[in-house]
């Protein structure tokens, strides 16, 4: 989301309270792998909601994970947080300039920082929040949920999701007193999912409240009521009247746990989940495989662009690119999960396309692919973020397990780069190193 919001800042809307645990350490998950079997539905927070992961049985997901490797993705981890994760009391210098309420509001809390490094972006803080539920980092968490709840677009008339983004300064980094823009809503859903997971999983009814108080927010003003699909941001978020979509966004795994959860719009959010999945296979079906950064309400390419600040991505608006990279991962994060057939037949077709395209070699993979056409020679090899994914969209495939064996230790063992990049290839290790726990038949 931040390379389209980036754009908007010439714009009129441009487009926490830490739950209390003294569960802090990472863990180390079991592996599963296979066809599932029914399950039950454990009352939130009983005893999964240890510190410790669960006994995953052998038949808990639909995917087939690769064995392993703990010792790297513990140190990939901690390189993450070295570089892009920074807490209140480690930043804030001058908090006398951020005035008693907003203090009190950014004690205790944490950020994940941007490409420029004083400057925050929800996008991150979506990321960050999932990345430490899945590494059961609980202080990390509740940190990084407080400075979502600094910054909400405006309580008071009930939009509770964060505001796009955060400008720090030179004496409290990312933690001042304003922030710019409306929401964002890639961010809002992995919040939100990050919440219901964490609720599902500790029982805390802090995290079940704020999720609930988001989810109304992109209930209210996030889904378009045409189609049902799910639109950038709040206000100024709507670009093509409302009808320009990035399928990226598109969280179909946070979609199921808020039709469980939020039970006063279950049947809205099933609908939006099935307007997704429809849509997501009209796009793909019309290309060799993949999608593009953005499309229109016929699923046809379309540029985000605004004549006042042009989008850093919608020059490449029609190439498979920085924004639907997050395609895959949401796509077999989901199939490994719930078994979706549709997300099956999505994932099988993008990883066949792409296996195809690299001779089942990740560092084949390139930084972009042509949604339809004749596909560009000159384009460079991939970075972590697209070899990270590929490499687990092709765990959807036992044939591809010898590859999925050797790029997982690729992706692994690549050098940290920018947040986005390094965000993706810590969420794609975590799937693919058995970290994405399934604790309940959601």
């Amino acid at each position: 989301m931040k390379r389209f919001l980036l754009s908007l800042m010439g714009l009129s809307v441009a487009l926490f309270m830490a739950c209390s645990s003294d569960d802090s350490a990472p863990v180390v998950p079991q592996q599963g792998g296979g066809e599932p079997t029914p399950g039950g539905d454990p009352t939130p927070g009983g005893d999964s909601g240890s510190s410790q992961a669960p006994d995953v049985s052998n038949d808990t997901y639909y995917t087939t994970l690769p064995a392993a490797n703990q010792a790297a993705l513990q140190a990939l981890y901690a390189a993450w947080v070295q570089k892009f994760y920074v807490t209140a009391e480690e930043e804030i210098k001058a908090p006398d300039e951020l005035g008693d309420a907003k203090l009190a509001a950014l004690t205790g809390s944490a950020r994940i920082k941007f490409d420029e490094p004083l400057n925050t972006v929800s996008e991150g803080i979506g990321y960050g929040m999932l990345i430490t539920y899945f590494m059961k980092d609980w202080d990390k968490f509740d940190r990084i949920f407080k400075y979502y709840r600094a910054y909400p677009v405006s309580a008071a008339s009930g939009y509770y999701f964060m505001k796009w983004k955060v400008s720090g300064d030179k004496y409290n980094g990312g933690f001042v007193l304003g922030a710019q823009g409306g929401s964002a809503t890639d961010a809002d859903l992995d919040v939100v999912t990050a919440l219901l997971l964490a609720y599902a999983e500790k029982g805390s009814p802090e995290y079940l409240d704020y999720a609930l108080k988001v989810a109304n927010s992109i209930y209210m003003t996030e889904i378009n009521a045409t189609t049902s699909l799910l639109m950038p941001g709040n206000s100024g978020g709507h670009m093509a009247d409302g009808y320009c979509y990035n399928i990226s966004y598109f969280s179909l795994v946070g979609l199921r746990l808020l039709a469980k959860y939020d039970t006063e719009h279950s049947a809205k959010w099933n609908e939006v989940l099935a307007a997704s999945l429809a849509y997501m296979k009209k796009v793909q079906d019309a290309s060799y495989g993949l999608w593009p950064d953005w499309s229109d309400a016929n699923g046809n390419p379309i540029s985000p662009e605004n004549s006042n600040n042009p989008s850093s991505t919608s020059a490449l608006y029609d190439y498979f690119g920085l924004e639907s990279v997050r395609i895959p991962l949401r796509l077999i994060w989901d199939y490994s999960w719930f078994g979706d057939e549709t997300t099956k037949a999505m994932a099988s077709k993008a990883a066949q396309y792409i296996y195809g395209q690299t001779s089942g070699d990740i560092m084949n993979v390139l930084s972009r692919y042509k949604y339809a056409g004749e596909q560009a020679t000159t384009v460079s090899l991939g970075g972590a973020h697209f070899k990270g994914v590929f490499c687990a969209l092709w765990t959807v495939n036992p044939d591809y397990a010898n590859s999925v064996n050797t790029c997982r230790d690729v992706v692994l063992n690549a050098s940290i780069k920018n947040y986005f990049e390094t965000s993706l290839q810590l969420l794609s290790s975590l799937y693919l190193n058995g970290y994405f726990v399934k604790h309940f038949n959601y």
